[in-house]
């Protein structure tokens, strides 16, 4: 599964910083158990549990509704999905953030805005703050996620192999490594990214997901219907849909019948 923002963003008590450890770019709030519901959908987002996630950054707006990340969070999910309304909700609550933020945040904000008034391009902000950040890899999430907006896909693959060298959790940027090196047609390096990513993240049914998708792309509907069922098997949340577009185009290719094995 694409994780759109192509991506992910990255990470706010109502004037009392909570950073994590290192030099990473602080996350604001003014509840400590807003940021545990906070770092709770990070992970769920990096797992590209896209449901779990949203319900997570919620129950943490519900503890803290000025909470600025949590609000930035889910307006780039909407505008990478293309969902104007919740797009138009959330980022206008990250705009009009009353609370004390850190410089980064600040940031965040002005991205958030331009994005909100209609402008494209935030990668100078993206690029300032990973200067700000070089060794957090949700600064170079952050990034990604304007590279995607701008559709600078080359410069998008350099700045996930740039993130690969500081992140202790891989799997999520091979993910995006792959579908980058798909728009760019690069199908042998897109393949290896998925298939790392599946090496890395065994247990998680998106990986089998994201390599279907790069069956579909090179046609290869046979394997790519075996792995959406694989991921569909681990968890009925994803969607039997693509499977069976998967064997469709399998038939119509083929002139006969995919032979289906149970799960």
């Amino acid at each position: 599964m694409k994780r759109m923002v192509f991506v992910l963003a990255l990470l706010c008590m109502g004037g009392v910083a909570l950073p994590q450890s290192g030099k990473l770019m602080p996350v604001t709030t003014s509840s400590k158990l807003a940021l545990e519901l906070y770092n709770e959908a990070i992970k769920h987002y990096d797992a590209v549990n896209t449901s779990r996630a949203i319900e997570a950054f919620d129950a943490a707006l519900s503890e803290d509704p000025d909470f600025f990340m949590a609000n930035y969070q889910l307006a780039m999910f909407y505008l990478m999905n293309e969902s104007p309304d919740n797009f138009r909700r959330y980022s206008y609550a990250a705009v009009n953030c009353k609370a004390k933020l850190s410089e980064a945040e600040e940031l965040l904000q002005e991205a958030i805005a331009r994005l909100r008034s209609g402008s494209e391009d935030a990668t100078d902000i993206g690029r300032k703050l990973v200067d700000m950040y070089p060794g957090d890899p949700d600064a170079y999430n952050c990034l990604i996620s304007f590279l995607s907006v701008t559709g600078e896909t080359e410069d998008m693959v350099e700045t996930i192999k740039k993130a690969l060298t500081v992140t202790r959790n891989a799997a999520p940027f091979y993910n995006q490594l792959g579908y980058a090196y798909l728009n760019l047609k690069q199908e042998d390096k897109a393949k290896e990214a998925f298939d790392r990513y599946i090496q890395l993240d065994p247990k998680n049914p998106n990986v089998y997901d994201s390599k279907g998708d790069y069956f579909m792309y090179t046609k290869q509907y046979d394997k790519a219907y075996e792995l959406y069922m694989k991921a569909h098997s681990m968890d009925p949340s994803f969607s039997e849909e693509k499977a069976r577009m998967a064997q469709q185009l399998y038939e119509q290719e083929k002139g006969r019948r995919l032979q289906v094995i149970p799960m």
